[in-house]
């Protein structure tokens, strides 16, 4: 049985590139077993190849070069136990980030759906919800008698706010309003408060919360702000008249927005929504 290889035999043996191997030469991790002096021949043993099966299957685990230099240097267990923890740990948070991104892009990716089906649509439907859970944040002007820069001011706060406690919170889209459903009732269009759908309930305890509750709500969508403030009328008068009576506060949920570029400014497509019980 051969025992010593030339690199091409080694790399064809070992599924690895010649090119590889000389790397792994340069950086001291994993030397030929020698070179002939005259004519530079790198030669290999083959259970050298134990030593190429440890460093792909690390690097398959996303180990440095770096660490996988020390992983096989070092017989010290404890210093190999701290490495692979660290890695670990590493993997663990990174698991995290993706499945939040996951989340993230599920929510867009249904906003998107949501305004390719409904964005011509004006009839009142009628949608089951689970429970959810709203950052509140308290303004003093109405809402509804704000122009775009107000509004758009009162959003920095907002998000300022959110920041000053989590400087790493990322997620702030299907922002809202809420009106307090006696406003609604009495068709005061008033709205106080702006709200974050938020789907993490562990973050940013310090922040002022409600929960929207289960149940039967009804919908309507609109385009634009400015076309909410003029849709609000004939969705009330719609739900009147159609059996259903309000019994919760209403709430403005922006389900998509994509400005444009060359405009600089907000394209909100809106979800209008109370919860209902049938007379």
């Amino acid at each position: 049985m051969k025992k010593i290889l030339r690199i091409g035999e080694f790399s064809k043996i070992n599924q690895i590139s010649i090119q590889t191997l000389r790397f792994y030469d340069q950086i001291n991790l994993l030397k030929p077993y020698r070179i002939d002096p005259e004519t530079n021949y790198r030669y290999y043993h083959i259970n050298q190849s134990s030593l190429v099966d440890s460093i792909q299957y690390l690097r398959q685990l996303n180990f440095s070069l770096e660490e996988i230099k020390e992983i096989l240097s070092d017989r010290d267990h404890f210093h190999l136990h701290q490495i692979v923890e660290d890695r670990y740990q590493r993997l663990l948070r990174e698991k995290e980030n993706i499945e939040k991104q996951i989340q993230e892009i599920e929510i867009f990716r249904s906003g998107v759906q949501i305004y390719g089906e409904k964005q011509k649509g004006k009839n009142l439907e009628i949608a089951t919800f689970p429970e959810r859970q709203l950052l509140v944040f308290d303004i003093e002007q109405n809402i509804y008698q704000m122009n775009s820069e107000e509004y758009e001011l009162a959003l920095r706060y907002f998000k300022q706010e959110i920041l000053r406690y989590s400087p790493f919170f990322t997620h702030f889209s299907r922002v809202g309003s809420i009106m307090k459903q006696e406003d609604f009732q009495q068709k005061n269009w008033i709205s106080t408060q702006l709200c974050l759908f938020h789907h993490s309930p562990n973050e940013l305890p310090h922040l002022n919360k409600t929960l929207l509750p289960e149940g039967d709500y009804a919908i309507a969508y609109c385009s634009s702000f400015s076309d909410e403030l003029k849709s609000l009328p004939s969705f009330h008068q719609t739900l009147t008249q159609a059996g259903y009576t309000p019994i919760s506060d209403y709430i403005c949920e922006v389900i998509h927005e994509q400005p444009q570029i060359q405009e600089g400014q907000r394209d909100m497509f809106i979800r209008m929504q109370v919860r209902v019980t049938q007379r």
